[in-house]
């Protein structure tokens, strides 16, 4: 362990420098080492209106992280034998019904391994929330009407609404409300004590979510909406610190036994949940897909992941257990490469010579094309890789995902500009081309 304290000053200091260029307005990690708190640090604000500091106490969104909980939750569940994985979802909400007779033969297992044919959910309504103990189930109710994209089992495919289900199966197996049994069986008893799964118990404390604008200059501004509908809770809603998630890592990393001794999961829980159940063609991280949690391998190490990405706000959680690794990393915008943050830090532990934090060339020749035009954002990007090459990465992806958040926001004339940009700098993507030209067209 000793060897890894000398990496601490040198991370906080490549986090202070990097917040300092890039477009994150807050940000927070956590580490986990050989089943000790390694690091944890908060920068940044958490509004940028009222330049509230992110600090140890501010609470982050972490949207589809969320589901790991859910998934320890059921394994709970499984140990006492109050569900089983491979049990119809019928056995345990008998109002459960679909437009497709092929739901009945849907399992616990094949929700939480996304292998459901559960379609996913379009609308989260987030600008219209709803806040009583009878949304979830109102809720698991309201999909009636849906009919499924494949036979139960038969292939991978992401769905959130599958989450919802099993949050909700949670709630009557267990006779509590879903955020109940939550903080009882998990939060409290991990040592998770300023978290929670529902907003209103912890909103004085909540980082703000930030969008991507340019209304005033190229870069976050504060969100209409807050990402929070109580029907969603068991997909996105968990509220949470880092030092909070390395408390959760800790106990995963320990195969279920929590730094303060409490057994939250059994260690064969282990043997189905970070076991492959399906191909997602996701990426060599996230390559296969577990009981909630996604499988792959980053850099000749396995590695057990997920990440979240609602309005307002990213976070990404890595466990590398053989090496007994793991991080939390989150922020309160959604328009930026997470992992740019997330891999230099285990490159950083896992032995490689790093000194910094590679600035993004994408955020770079956006915020020059809104404010000079096209053709200064590419002179600047020529000069970067002339000279600057090795303090910047490039990726054709967050080109796109500039411009589609601009596009949302109504700043279609900007995202115009960027994608011009982008394909320059990628003359043979089709889909920046393609983009590009409907843009322009409609």
């Amino acid at each position: 362990m000793y060897k890894y304290q000398n990496i601490q000053g040198l991370l906080h200091e490549m986090l202070i420098e990097f917040l300092e260029h890039e477009q994150f307005p807050g940000l927070a990690v956590g580490i986990v080492k050989d089943n000790q708190v390694l690091f944890t640090g908060e920068y940044g604000t958490a509004n940028i209106l009222t330049s509230e500091p992110v600090v140890r106490g501010t609470l982050f969104h972490q949207a589809s992280v969320s589901k790991t909980f859910v998934s320890t939750a059921i394994m709970q569940l499984v140990e006492r034998s109050e569900v089983e994985l491979d049990s119809p979802i019928t056995q345990y909400l008998s109002y459960f019904e679909m437009a497709d007779e092929r739901y009945r033969n849907i399992t616990i297992r094949q929700l939480m391994n996304h292998t459901s044919g559960m379609p996913d959910e379009e609308d989260y309504a987030w600008d219209r929330p709803e806040y009583d103990e009878q949304s979830l189930e109102r809720y698991v109710k309201g999909i009636s009407h849906h009919k499924l994209l494949s036979d139960p089992g038969e292939v991978f495919a992401y769905s959130n609404i599958g989450y919802e289900i099993l949050g909700d199966v949670i709630a009557k197996v267990s006779g509590m409300r879903f955020e109940q049994y939550m903080k009882k069986n998990i939060l409290e008893p991990t040592g998770m004590r300023s978290s929670s799964f529902l907003k209103q118990e912890v909103d004085a404390h909540l980082a703000t979510p930030h969008v991507l604008g340019t209304s005033s200059g190229y870069g976050g501004c504060i969100s209409d909406i807050f990402p929070y509908n109580r029907a969603h809770g068991p997909s996105s809603t968990l509220y949470t610190n880092v030092e909070d998630m390395c408390q959760f890592l800790l106990m995963h990393q320990n195969c279920g036994i929590a730094g303060n001794g409490h057994e939250i999961l059994q260690s064969t829980s282990y043997n189905e949940m970070w076991k492959p159940h399906a191909k997602t063609g996701y990426g060599q991280e996230n390559a296969q897909i577990g009981l909630g949690w996604f499988l792959g391998e980053y850099k000749g190490s396995r590695v057990i992941s997920h990440t979240g990405w609602d309005t307002g706000f990213l976070s990404n959680l890595y466990v590398l257990p053989d090496e007994k690794i793991s991080i939390s990393v989150m922020t309160n915008c959604d328009y930026v490469w997470l992992e740019s943050v997330s891999f230099p830090i285990l490159d950083l532990l896992l032995g490689s010579n790093i000194h910094q934090i590679k600035r993004s060339i994408a955020h770079k020749v956006a915020a020059i094309a809104v404010s000079d035009g096209v053709d200064q954002a590419m002179a600047e990007y020529h000069r970067i890789m002339r000279m600057e090459q090795d303090k910047y990465y490039l990726m054709e992806y967050e080109f796109m995902r500039i411009t589609e958040a601009l596009t949302w926001s109504g700043d279609k004339e900007d995202a115009v500009r960027i994608l011009t940009c982008a394909s320059t700098i990628f003359p043979n993507n089709s889909s920046i081309s393609s983009r590009s030209q409907e843009l322009q067209g409609n």
